[in-house]
C-alpha cells in the first residue's frame, strides 16, 4: 500500500509539472498493432527544469522551464532525498502515457476497474531520482464515432468520457457505437536530479 501511495503521489506531482509546462493535450492517436480489434498509443514528453529556489522548511521547490516561466511545487514526504535539491540544479522529467484498446466479444464479462502502481528510487550511490508507473484496466463503451475526423469517444466505468484519434491504419469502419473495449491505460514518470558541472 505504501508503494502504491508513493507512486500515486509521484504521478500526481510529475503530471502537474508536465501539464504546467505545456504537455500535449491533443487526444492520443491509436495505431494498428497487426492484431485484429486491437490498437495502441504511446506518447512521451521530456522536459528539463532549472531549480530556482528551495524552501526546506515548507518542502517546496520553484522550477523554471525553458520558456523562463516559473512555478512552485509542494514536495511530499515520499521524496526522501529532498535535502539534496539545491538552487541551480536541473530536474529532468520524462512523462509517458500509453493506451491499449481491444474489442471485447459480446459474450465476455465486463472488466471492472483494476489498478496497479509501482515505484523505484535511485540508490544512495546514484544521483537523486526515481521512476513510477501506474495503470488501470477496465471495460469502456464506445459512445460516438466521427469517421470524417477519425475521432472516437468512449465512456469509462465511472461515467467519464475520453476521446482518441484512430490512426490511418486502424480499421475504424469495423467499430460501432455501443461496442465494448478493454482499455488499459498507463502513466509512467522518471525524474532525475542533475547537479551543475563544477
Amino acid at each position: 500500500m505504501k508503494r502504491l501511495l508513493v507512486a500515486a503521489a509521484a504521478i500526481a506531482l510529475s503530471t502537474q509539472v508536465a501539464l504546467a509546462q505545456g504537455a500535449p493535450s491533443a487526444p492520443l492517436e491509436m495505431k494498428a498493432t497487426g492484431v485484429p480489434g486491437k490498437a495502441e498509443a504511446i506518447r512521451t514528453v521530456k522536459a528539463t527544469f532549472q531549480v530556482v529556489s528551495v524552501d526546506k522548511a515548507n518542502r517546496s521547490v520553484t522550477l523554471k522551464n525553458a520558456k523562463g516561466e516559473t512555478q512552485t511545487f509542494k514536495v511530499g514526504p515520499e521524496v526522501k532525498r529532498f535535502d539534496e535539491i539545491a538552487t541551480g540544479d536541473t530536474l529532468a522529467v520524462e512523462y509517458q502515457e500509453g493506451l491499449a484498446l481491444e474489442l471485447q466479444s459480446a459474450g465476455d464479462q465486463t472488466v471492472a476497474p483494476e489498478a496497479v502502481a509501482v515505484g523505484e528510487r535511485a540508490g544512495k550511490d546514484q544521483a537523486a531520482g526515481g521512476a513510477v508507473a501506474a495503470g488501470v484496466r477496465a471495460t469502456v463503451v464506445v459512445t460516438a464515432i466521427d469517421t470524417a475526423n477519425r475521432m472516437v469517444v468512449f465512456q469509462g466505468p465511472q461515467g467519464q468520457y475520453h476521446q482518441v484519434k484512430a490512426g490511418p491504419k486502424v480499421q475504424l469502419e469495423k467499430l460501432k457505437v455501443g461496442d465494448r473495449l478493454i482499455a488499459t491505460y498507463v502513466q509512467a514518470v522518471a525524474v532525475a536530479l542533475e547537479k551543475p558541472a563544477k
